[in-house]
């Protein structure tokens, strides 16, 4: 999100959720929306804020490949050539472009707050791979949703926010969920560092 954001009452947020055609108006026209929400990040980070505005627009230029170009010397040469200019046989190896939004098309995100909730937490993605992608995963298991600039978001429409707003907030409250998972590990730990102590490593119940 870039720009000044309009800070929503509560009010405003059920009115936008519930249909009120003047904010969804002015949602679809580009306006960036913040809303405190009720919810709070555990630690010191205060309320779970979310932020409504328009999606970015995808990268102008096509993905470019890699196509080999013997010109008679050694060794062979590469060049690289856009994706659209490329051979019909050397397409297939290049991604091809995003299409633009939709008219309407927004982005909710949480502005950066949930993944430095985990860094908080002493969760850091870029340290920690198994929870950075048992984290990816979680977020990617809504439609639309994604990370990008550690941010966790979510692509809607103008008119789709009354539904998708509420998904959004599910993917926040899966991922800060992952914390009690940490201290799950802590304590599993902790017990077989005490039974090994304790010479009963191993021991089972019979």
């Amino acid at each position: 999100m870039t720009g000044e954001a309009h800070d929503l009452t509560r009010a405003q947020l059920l009115a936008l959720l519930a249909g009120d055609s003047k904010l969804r108006q002015r949602l679809a026209a580009g306006e960036e929306m913040r809303i405190e929400t009720p919810f709070s990040y555990p630690g010191r980070l205060g309320p779970v804020v979310v932020y409504l505005g328009p999606r970015p627009e995808p990268p102008s230029e096509a993905a470019e490949v890699k196509i080999p170009v013997d010109d008679g010397t050694a060794p062979t040469r590469a060049v690289t050539t856009p994706a659209a200019a490329a051979p019909a046989a050397k397409k297939g190896r290049a991604t091809p472009p995003s299409p633009p939004p939709p008219p309407g098309a927004i982005r909710i995100s949480d502005g950066g707050g949930l993944i430095k909730c985990l860094a908080e937490q002493g969760m850091e993605l870029e340290i920690d791979m198994i929870l950075s992608k048992t984290v990816f995963h979680a977020v990617r298991q809504q439609e639309g949703a994604g990370i990008s600039s550690s941010q966790v978001y979510l692509d809607s429409t103008a008119d789709a926010v009354g539904d998708d707003f509420w998904r959004f907030l599910q993917v926040v409250a899966e991922v800060i969920g992952l914390r009690h998972a940490k201290y799950k590990d802590a304590m599993v730990q902790f017990e077989r560092r005490k039974d090994a102590d304790e010479g009963k490593l191993g021991w089972r119940p019979t």
